[in-house]
């Protein structure tokens, strides 16, 4: 072997034994990091209630629809989108007043507005049933939060079935 051969062979060693030198300091490195912890339950960013059943709220008295919640557990600041949809049958009342009217019940604070109605201001018919919808964007705190459906009947015999509350994080 000549000399051109020695001196490629030398700089091949050098070259190979940095390599090995940087793998070794990597890995002594990636040794020392640590791995941050999966956590085992995600936060939650989509919650429901559904109810089949019939309800037939007292008429002239604001009540809570039974059975019908969501528990909202928020570690931060959040904004919440509220979607409400019922089945309403209303029956007629042709001297007085004959709706339903809903709003959300939020721990344990009926809000005013939005809120939204079903069925004739005053009515003659026989009955109407009239699907409902009610929903709202809001930014609730940090904490546990109760948010239900506050219903009032203006009629004696007004009833909903068939009735979801879904809440969603909204991400911007």
């Amino acid at each position: 072997m000549g000399k051109g051969g020695v001196v490629l062979g030398i700089i091949a060693l050098i070259i190979g034994g940095g390599g090995l030198g940087l793998a070794a300091i990597n890995w002594l490195e990636l040794g020392s990091l640590e791995i941050p912890e999966v956590p085992t339950s995600p936060e939650k960013d989509f919650w429901y209630s559904y109810k089949e059943s019939i309800y037939t709220p007292p008429d002239l008295v604001y009540v809570t629809v039974p059975n019908l919640y969501v528990i909202v557990d928020l570690s931060n600041i959040s904004t919440l989108h509220l979607l409400f949809t019922t089945s309403s049958r209303i029956l007629p009342n042709p001297v007085s007043f004959a709706d339903m009217i809903f709003y959300f019940w939020i721990d344990g604070t009926r809000l005013l507005n939005p809120f939204t109605r079903a069925g004739p201001y005053e009515g003659t018919a026989t009955y109407q049933y009239i699907p409902v919808t009610l929903q709202f964007v809001l930014e609730m705190s940090t904490g546990t939060h109760n948010i239900s459906i506050s219903v009032f009947s203006e009629t004696v015999g007004n009833l909903i079935r068939d009735s979801v509350l879904t809440v969603n994080k909204v991400n911007f």
